[in-house]
């Protein structure tokens, strides 16, 4: 069995006295044979500092990264730190940071660390939690494809730390150090049975699905043959402007792709860069050739909706499990969402207000992109990729 404890801040500014404020929200005495912390934090507080104060008040290791809004079991706050402690005897925690990341071709340091952490376990390998800075020169994609082969299709969790929309101070972090330029990881083994759902909260569409019939890598420039500028023009949504990543959070592209057995999944897609001289569109993440492009609609309402939806549905599996007790949700929202939410930031916290049971602790971030096994469309099974715009949840 698992158990997790919470402590939770809203001092940024003072570090020692945060960290003290979290030091006397854990008991110790609660800890089983192996611990460790999940710290998501405001992206405001000197990072370093509080790396350091942390490592001296607690004993585990632990990781994290910045968000420009957190989750803890009391809803959503910003500027806060929330410390969430795993502890268990049946289940093993190992953490790792990569080497620098510099450019594609360092995306293999990512199986490294991989297996180095894995190499610690004692037991067989069953999650996959890991966090990145924002880091403009890679696909991002290619690091949940390569830890999916690497570890043979072992369940990813994670996401793209995030700030205030500057993209200058997404901070990652291990017990170890703090960087902006490296991932972290942690692998889980043992008697964990982990459950997910990605909640898209998109209820219009255009109805006018197109083909991809041009793509490279993130950047997709023909869909049924034609330019894929011509698309956006007929949905009246053209613009002389080319980083528009701000002006399409509410209108993202719905891409349907095959998945390497066949089968099929969604994953929404947010709109960076349009390419007005060869009429191209690039994206925060990978459209393959021959996937099916469809531009959706998010509203505040549609959002808080099916969040709620979520939750329940999470609930309620969690409720139907056997013998097997689950103690912590983890859960990611694209940084997107926070702002269609427009005043109401705590829409998506108010989604389990008053419906966790005892004992069940919920931990998440805002974050520019979100690493969660998708469901297949047709036969069910889990598929390791990055979403943008949408709502994850973990239960372990």
């Amino acid at each position: 069995m698992m158990r997790s404890l919470q402590a939770f801040t809203n001092e940024v500014d003072d570090i020692a006295l945060a960290v003290n404020e979290l030091k006397a929200g854990i008991d110790p005495s609660c800890f089983m044979k192996n611990t460790c912390g999940i710290v998501f934090c405001g992206f405001e507080p000197d990072m370093d500092a509080l790396v350091k104060a942390l490592r001296e008040a607690f004993d585990f290791p632990f990781f994290g990264c910045t968000g420009i809004g957190i989750f803890s079991t009391g809803g959503y706050s910003q500027s806060s730190i929330s410390l969430l402690v795993l502890t268990a005897d049946d289940v093993e925690f190992s953490i790792g940071m990569t080497e620098e990341i510099a450019g594609p071709e360092d995306i293999p340091r990512f199986a490294d660390t991989y297996k180095e952490c894995r190499s610690r376990l004692s037991c067989d390998d069953r999650l996959i939690f890991t966090y990145v800075p924002w880091l403009t020169n890679i696909m991002f994609d290619d690091i949940v494809r390569l830890l999916d082969e690497e570890s043979h299709q072992v369940p990813v969790y994670g996401g793209i730390a995030s700030d205030g929309w500057t993209f200058d101070s997404t901070w990652v972090f291990t017990d170890q150090g703090i960087s902006q330029s490296r991932g972290v990881m942690m692998v889980l083994g043992g008697n964990i049975r982990p459950i997910f759902t990605i909640e898209h909260s998109t209820t219009l569409t255009t109805n006018l699905h197109k083909v991809v019939t041009k793509a490279e890598g993130t950047v997709v420039y023909e869909l049924d043959g034609k330019p894929v500028t011509d698309f956006i023009e007929e949905m009246g949504l053209i613009t002389d402007k080319t980083s528009v990543i701000l002006d399409f959070l509410g209108t993202p592209f719905l891409a349907t792709q095959k998945t390497r057995d066949g089968d099929e999944i969604d994953t929404l897609r947010c709109l960076g860069v349009i390419d007005h001289e060869n009429k191209s569109c690039g994206y925060i993440g990978k459209i393959e050739e021959g996937s099916e492009l469809n531009m959706v609609l998010i509203s505040k309402e549609d959002i808080e909706k099916s969040v709620k939806a979520a939750f329940e549905e999470i609930l309620t599996r969690i409720r139907e499990s056997g013998d097997y007790q689950y103690s912590s949700i983890f859960c990611s929202s694209c940084a997107a969402r926070y702002c269609l939410l427009v005043a109401d930031k705590n829409a998506e916290g108010r989604a389990y207000e008053g419906c966790l049971p005892d004992g069940l602790n919920v931990q998440g971030v805002y974050i520019y992109g979100e690493f969660c096994p998708a469901h297949g469309k047709h036969r069910g099974g889990l598929y390791n990729v990055l979403s943008n715009e949408t709502f994850t949840i973990l239960a372990v």
